[in-house]
């Protein structure tokens, strides 16, 4: 699903050769002194995953065409597609994702993408609409989250914490459920793709999910039954190594890190669980 915030309407103006030459010129004299270019007519593409965080995107891309910058935003409903369309060039830079997560996804695709800035953090949690407690989860309950390596093993970490598992010892942010070598408690472990959790938290035990898809399943942010907080995982502007200093996405991402509307809707979808690195 695109989201374009700016129109840009030209009507057809009949001029004579003798105007139309000079204009010409005037145009190739401006475009040499001002080091402007036929990009910058172009908005700016920003490529997302599903999240609520969006909103806050919105609020930034309807400023930024406020002060003349236009940005389309592009919403993918998965954790792969984003980076494909920066590296193919179909998007200028993406946010919705952890360094964590980009260096994996670089290491298995080739790719060269890099962060640039971040944007906010919300804590990882255990979250279920079954139990309060994590004493109350049964044994064999059925907890979820998401296949891909990065965040299982995120997962895998946040059940550790919860005294529910031992891993191997510095397996860390590499942990694969191949790691787990004490189980505290029977557990069955469903692993999806991670958009697609908000779908099954009426059917599951359990999640290890963000807040923001707690949220899209109808929980409150800070409901979790356990979290975890580690500055690594803040989601980050990036993009292609070409476009680390482009102008347009440095004003962008300026205009979002600084807006107070950006942190207020923020605010308002994850309450204290949000901060801002």
């Amino acid at each position: 699903m695109a989201m374009a915030w700016t129109r840009n309407i030209r009507r057809p103006v009949r001029i004579g050769p003798f105007l139309a030459g000079m204009f010409a010129l005037l145009a190739a004299a401006l475009f040499a002194g001002s080091g402007a270019s036929a990009q910058g007519e172009k908005p700016l593409r920003i490529a997302l995953a599903t999240s609520i965080s969006n909103e806050a995107v919105e609020i930034a891309a309807s400023e930024a065409e406020a002060e003349g910058l236009k940005v389309e935003l592009i919403e993918f409903n998965d954790w792969n597609t984003p980076n494909r369309a920066v590296a193919d060039r179909e998007a200028d830079a993406n946010l919705f994702q952890h360094i964590p997560f980009l260096a994996f996804t670089n290491a298995n695709t080739g790719g060269d993408l890099v962060a640039i800035a971040p944007a906010f953090s919300t804590p990882f949690g255990l979250y279920s609409k079954k139990v309060k407690t994590l004493a109350e989860l049964p044994d064999n309950a059925e907890i979820v989250f998401s296949g891909d390596a990065v965040n299982t093993a995120r997962s895998l970490l946040l059940l550790q914490q919860a005294k529910l598992l031992d891993l191997k010892a510095g397996v860390g942010t590499q942990a694969t459920l191949e790691d787990v070598v004490v189980w505290h408690k029977p557990l069955k472990i469903t692993l999806l793709d991670g958009p697609q959790i908000a779908r099954v938290l009426d059917d599951v035990d359990a999640a290890a999910t963000y807040p923001t898809f707690a949220k899209l399943a109808g929980l409150d942010a800070s409901s979790g039954l356990i979290f975890e907080n580690d500055p690594i995982y803040a989601f980050q502007f990036v993009t292609r190594p070409d476009m680390r200093d482009d102008k347009r996405l440095r004003r962008f991402v300026d205009i979002y890190r600084n807006s107070a509307a950006v942190k207020d809707k923020l605010r308002s979808l994850y309450g204290t669980m949000v901060s801002f690195p």
